[in-house]
């Protein structure tokens, strides 16, 4: 490594470091967020949905049985030697029992998401854990370093603004006798 960096803007520097730390709090909300999202989602399915389809279940249970009950009490009637064909009651009655089939379907469909879910978000997390640790780790190390660079250019800057001030002035003076060299009054 060289010993002297040519540095044109110590402005730049430090609007690079507000930028990083700008990219950090995007990054930190935005990981915040997913994970939120993500939770949420996974409670849906793994709470909420079943409960639906259960409770839906049960409701469709008691469908079935009061067509059931409607269909034998309509073969069960007689228009004289007749019997009626009761095609609204088997066409009801076949209508609740889809719809109990389709409920069962549904708690197996979300049952099988959840845990497709839950793996991807298991995969999601993994990846996304080396950036989690820059953000958490490296970018604050990268910040305080370009916040102590910074104080130290800008104190160079002062220094060699001040001595370049001091030059003139100490040119144009003669070497005061018992003085040592390179001290300026």
């Amino acid at each position: 490594m060289s010993g002297s960096a040519h540095v044109t803007s110590i402005d730049a520097i430090a609007a690079f470091g507000g930028s990083l730390r700008n990219f950090e709090d995007q990054s930190t909300r935005a990981l915040v967020s997913i994970e939120e999202q993500a939770k949420g989602a996974l409670q849906w399915l793994e709470h909420d949905a079943p409960a639906y389809w259960r409770a839906q279940i049960r409701q469709r249970y008691d469908d079935v049985s009061t067509t059931r009950t409607a269909l034998e009490t309509c073969r069960m009637r007689k228009v004289g030697d007749n019997r009626p064909a009761c095609l609204e009651e088997i066409a009801a009655h076949r209508t609740a029992q889809r719809r109990l089939q389709e409920a069962e379907e549904k708690v197996e469909v979300v049952r099988r998401w959840a845990q497709k879910v839950r793996e991807e978000i298991d995969e999601y997390r993994s990846r996304i854990a080396k950036f989690r640790l820059a953000l958490e780790r490296d970018v604050p190390r990268t910040l305080a370093l370009f916040e102590r660079t910074v104080t130290t250019l800008d104190s160079y800057a002062e220094r060699a603004a001040a001595a370049k001030k001091a030059e003139p002035a100490a040119a144009g003076r003669p070497e005061q006798p018992g003085r040592g060299e390179g001290k300026v009054n």
